[in-house]
């Protein structure tokens, strides 16, 4: 079988992808960065354009909260020290801290998430953001309740809470979601343990199939489309494996029939490839649907 899945959340894969397939009756995953839905961002699905997808049955599956790596932010939540603030000298009720970590997932005061900016005069003029200067490992806050920063538990966000919230957020939007899809397709054997707290699976990247007896549910293999590769290049992959393997064949996608987003693909080659699909009867499933067959042994669906 196969299964389709669009990370990021981009508009292009509603606007593109989703008539193409929809004509077909095939169903698709799409990985939605939890921080980035209804932002503004022109770029990006709305609620209402992701609960399309979902009424079409598409399965909605968390790409994390904001799509950083494990391996740049701390991994759990007990690793969610309180930064060190220290009042910027000439300016009210702004304060700096030092950050060790290559990057800065978010913060949280006191429960409450804080607005990132692209400057520290922005972040002067609005409490409740913050901004990361990358390459002095500074961080500019302006927190919500200035007049008691020093006592405010401001915390950097962990991977923990990347998937942890991330889940929440999506159900608040009336997502039921069971899927995991790793960020920049990276992950480590101590996240993929971590990730059964919340997910029923996981699904990251590795360019291989799913075999049957070696196929782990929490670290799901996915070869990754890029724009160069044509229709013939995935539909060659479909029939080696998935068709004479019998294996599970699972694609990571991004935009599509836009330059927007990463690796973008043309819409013709995905009407291709999905063509295709349909003519020679390959099941095609979301992933939450193929991790029940595949270790269910309920035998695969048919179009």
């Amino acid at each position: 079988m196969v299964s389709i899945v669009f990370d990021d959340g981009l508009e292009s894969v509603y606007q593109y992808a989703f008539p193409i397939l929809e004509k077909l009756g095939l169903p698709a995953t799409v990985g939605i960065i939890a921080s980035r839905v209804d932002r503004g961002d022109p770029d990006f699905m709305t609620v209402a354009q992701i609960r399309d997808l979902a009424k079409a049955g598409w399965e909605v599956a968390s790409h994390s909260l904001t799509h950083k790596r494990p391996i740049d932010i701390p991994k759990f939540y007990a690793q969610e020290n309180c930064l060190l603030l220290k009042p910027v000298r000439g300016q009210r009720a702004v304060y700096e801290a030092k950050y060790r970590y290559e990057e800065l997932a978010g913060l949280i005061e006191n429960g409450r998430l804080l607005r990132e900016r692209s400057s520290d005069a922005l972040v002067r003029y609005e409490p409740g953001s913050y901004y990361f200067d990358e390459l002095i490992g500074e961080v500019i806050v302006h927190p919500f309740e200035p007049e008691d920063a020093v006592k405010q538990r401001i915390r950097a966000i962990s991977y923990e809470r990347e998937m942890d919230q991330s889940k929440a957020v999506l159900a608040g939007m009336g997502f039921a979601v069971t899927t995991y899809i790793t960020p920049h397709n990276y992950w480590t054997p101590e996240m993929s343990a971590l990730s059964k707290k919340f997910y029923s699976q996981t699904a990251g990247g590795g360019d291989d199939c799913n075999r049957k007896g070696s196929t782990d549910r929490y670290w799901l293999k996915r070869y990754t489309v890029h724009s160069d590769d044509t229709a013939q290049d995935i539909i060659r992959i479909v029939k080696e494996h998935a068709i004479r393997e019998d294996a599970w064949v699972v694609f990571c996608m991004h935009g599509i029939g836009s330059n927007l987003g990463w690796e973008p693909w043309d819409a013709a080659k995905l009407a291709e490839l999905a063509e295709f699909l349909k003519k020679q009867a390959v099941p095609v499933v979301t992933i939450d649907q193929g991790v029940k067959l595949w270790f269910a042994g309920k035998g695969t669906p048919r179009i």
